[in-house]
C-alpha cells in the first residue's frame, strides 16, 4: 500500500512538472521577431519592437557581429523552451532556452526584458 501511494505521488508530481507555464503570447511573438531579425541581420525589424534606448544601443555593426555568430546555427534549426519570468518592478524579464539542432552546439539562454510593451533589453548568452 505504501509503495502504491509513493508511486502515485511520484507520478502526480512528475505530471504536474510537465505542465510548466506557457510563454505569454505577446512576449513569445516579440522574441520571435528579435530572433528572426538577428538570423536575417535585419536591423529595421529588430528595432520594430524595441524602446529608444535599445534602438540607440543596437547598431548595424553589433547586429552584424551577433548575426554572423549565431545565424548559421539558427538556419540549421532550433527550438525555444520558455523557462519563466522575473518581475523586476516596472520591467519583466522572460527567459527561454535556445536548443540548436546542430550536433555538438551548446544551448544558449535568451533573456528578454519588457517595459511598457517594448523591448528594454535583449541578450543571447
Amino acid at each position: 500500500m505504501k509503495t502504491t501511494l509513493f508511486t502515485l505521488a511520484t507520478l502526480v508530481t512528475a505530471t504536474l512538472g510537465a505542465f510548466a507555464d506557457e510563454a505569454p503570447k505577446n512576449e513569445a511573438r516579440i522574441l520571435g521577431t528579435l530572433l528572426e531579425a538577428t538570423q536575417n541581420n535585419d536591423l529595421q525589424k529588430f528595432e520594430s519592437v524595441c524602446d529608444e534606448t535599445v534602438k540607440t544601443a543596437m547598431t548595424e555593426e553589433k547586429l552584424t557581429q551577433v548575426s554572423g555568430q549565431i545565424s548559421p546555427l539558427m538556419k540549421d534549426g532550433y527550438k525555444k523552451d520558455y523557462m519563466g519570468v522575473l518581475n523586476r518592478g516596472a520591467v519583466k524579464t522572460y527567459y527561454w532556452k535556445i536548443d540548436f539542432e546542430r550536433e555538438g552546439v551548446p544551448d544558449m539562454l535568451a533573456e528578454l526584458s519588457i517595459k511598457d510593451g517594448e523591448v528594454a533589453g535583449f541578450f543571447i548568452r
